[in-house]
């Protein structure tokens, strides 16, 4: 079974579940721009802008077990990439001229604080700044430079784990639907979402590779984007 059929299973699965047993759930999409942070182009942190072909698609649940405190589960569908052309990239790396793409089907499980109180049972308006971190598994392109070429090629599929790391601000502007927008560092525990240090696999052009840039970091990845999300549950009924 390919990973994107597993995180929706897993999705479907919990989503179905809670439906069932729970209060203060909300269920929605996220819509948004990815920049990535490594060894080839720019490295401004957060850039959603470089080149908007470079976006992300989420689903997303929370269950709100507080107003203080929601626990979030959701899969996202990423495409990132850079250029050493790109405006803000070193002297060396333009005239180096590597560039890559590639593509993450990324699970996530993480906790959100708001510093206000955000009653998603309250018909009022609502607001609050929030934070957010977890843990994050994804699938990816291990990349590769063939000699002679700065395009990076795909030569094989990785799984790897990443730490998200979140800031964003949401309303509720009615009892139905709360939108949020946010920015996600990423960090992951690859250092070739470039193609900058592949794996040594018995293939003459992969030994033909050096590894180039710095190791003493992994890359990162930042999604840029707004959340929009429909609250539902069984909510308990205090009337006498």
């Amino acid at each position: 079974m390919r990973l994107k059929k597993i995180f929706l299973f897993f999705f479907m699965t919990f989503f179905l579940f809670k439906i069932g047993t729970s209060q203060n759930n909300e269920v929605g999409i996220f819509l948004g721009l990815t920049n990535y942070i490594g060894d080839v182009g720019p490295t401004t942190y957060i850039n959603p802008f470089s080149d908007d072909k470079y976006s992300v698609f989420g689903l997303l649940y929370k269950k709100n077990i507080s107003k203080r405190l929601v626990i979030r589960g959701g899969i996202n569908f990423a495409k990132i990439g850079s250029n050493d052309i790109w405006k803000g990239s070193s002297d060396y790396r333009a005239e180096r001229e590597k560039s890559f793409e590639n593509k993450l089907e990324e699970i996530n499980l993480s906790l959100e604080f708001n510093f206000r109180e955000f009653d998603v049972t309250s018909e009022k308006f609502q607001h609050s700044s929030y934070i957010r971190s977890g843990l994050s598994y994804f699938r990816f392109d291990d990349l590769f430079y063939p000699e002679g070429i700065n395009q990076a090629q795909s030569f094989a599929k990785h799984n790897e784990f990443a730490i998200p790391i979140a800031v964003g601000y949401k309303i509720k502007p009615n009892k139905s639907f709360a939108l949020s927008f946010e920015i996600t560092a990423n960090q992951s525990f690859s250092e070739n979402l470039d193609g900058s240090y592949p794996k040594r696999f018995e293939d003459y052009e992969l030994y033909s590779q050096k590894s180039f840039g710095g190791n003493l970091s992994q890359d990162w990845y930042v999604f840029t984007g707004f959340t929009l999300t429909y609250i539902f549950g069984n909510y308990e009924c205090y009337c006498p």
